[in-house]
């Protein structure tokens, strides 16, 4: 630790640098924690990472990972490394997580009887799973939990990529509970259509990002269940607009994110029917995980949709879900929880950069 971060400990500030490294992008947030003061951005910063370098959750080639990494740190704090450094994994790709109820066994203690009863299930049984979990509540019928289970051979490439950095890794998170987090996060009462009210229960978090999407249920003030929504990612939409449009999934891209018809020759009508067949597929997919979650358990149907990730930038697709839903739907802004330096940071559009970053910043929203 350096002399000038000792010095800021003592006086009660700290760093926290969340990264969100993804399998096409690595995202880096800086926030600043001081006392009676809320947090403050110090930085944001991104590269873009060659295919297979990051496999499902796993390091696949740990020099260009390492570069990368780098890079970032170089641009976000010229004086070198500094702060706790945190990072998400994705709930998609080989992480489990599930509520149990542990019940009480005579001079058992608590935390074995969580694992004892994890490990009674499958698939958290599977040897090559590192398991953990936090308390929930604590019943006369037991102790209710959230476990999650990831593998062995994944964690172990984030360990020794941190080694190889020289940099000490404080946690591993899961994303699904890092949106959950910046969620909560953001609920202060805001004036404009992003606002998330104080009195608001629970909520569908639908995280499109580029390569997975996924639906997690928010519920009495934490993360609850998710589910995967298969062909709702960035890319499966900008694939499925490809072919009735006859143009390049790049191209559809740049309509997706507001690319009018006419600046690339095709017809309007044509796009619009287009565009709306498919987000009328991601409204059945959603409708489906909302029907799915209010039959488990006998969860009560969310207050709302809260949209993150790339996809929550394609344009009309908010109103397109709240109309077809029939609820209402609002972007994930964590950028509402941070004091910003508007010099610093001159020129940002907060609601495409809360697409990118909304993981990397509810890591960096953490104090140790």
């Amino acid at each position: 630790m350096q002399l000038h971060e000792l010095i800021s400990r003592i006086r009660g500030e700290s760093k926290t640098v969340g990264l969100d490294i993804g399998h096409r992008l690595i995202r880096m947030a800086v926030v600043s924690h001081r006392q009676n003061s809320d947090p403050a951005l110090v930085a944001l910063e991104y590269e873009v990472l060659p295919d297979g370098v990051v496999v499902d959750n796993e390091v696949r080639n740990l020099q260009v990972l390492m570069d990368k990494i780098q890079i970032l740190i170089a641009r976000a704090m010229p004086g070198g490394a500094e702060g706790d450094f945190v990072m998400a994994v994705n709930w998609t790709s080989g992480v489990l997580c599930d509520k149990i109820v542990a019940k009480p066994v005579p001079k058992v203690p608590e935390h074995e009887l969580i694992l004892q009863t994890a490990m009674g299930r499958s698939p958290f049984d599977d040897a090559g799973n590192v398991l953990d979990f936090s308390v929930l509540d604590r019943r006369d019928d037991g102790v209710e939990a959230m476990i999650v289970a990831a593998k062995k051979e994944s964690l172990m490439s984030w360990t020794n990529l941190f080694h190889a950095l020289n940099i000490k890794l404080f946690a591993i998170d899961v994303d699904a509970f890092v949106l959950s987090n910046a969620y909560f996060a953001a609920k202060a009462p805001q004036t404009d259509a992003d606002s998330l009210p104080d009195d608001d229960d629970s909520a569908l978090i639908l995280n499109l990002g580029f390569s997975k999407s996924y639906a997690a249920l928010l519920q009495g003030g934490h993360f609850n269940t998710a589910r995967s929504i298969l062909g709702c990612s960035v890319r499966d939409l900008q694939e499925q607009l490809a072919g009735p449009l006859n143009i390049v999934a790049d191209r559809c891209g740049e309509l997706l994110m507001g690319l009018s018809a006419k600046e690339i020759g095709l017809d309007e009508s044509k796009v619009k029917s287009a565009v709306e067949y498919i987000f009328e597929e991601v409204a059945l997919k959603v409708d489906n995980a909302l029907r799915y979650f209010s039959s488990s358990d006998n969860y009560r149907k969310p207050a709302k949709i809260v949209i993150t990730g790339g996809g929550s930038n394609i344009v009309g697709l908010l109103a397109f879900l709240a109309n077809r839903l029939s609820m209402e739907a609002v972007r994930l802004n964590p950028f509402k929880s941070v004091e910003i330096d508007s010099r610093r940071f001159h020129g940002k559009d907060w609601d495409t950069e809360a697409g990118i970053y909304t993981v990397a910043l509810g890591l960096a929203l953490r104090r140790f």
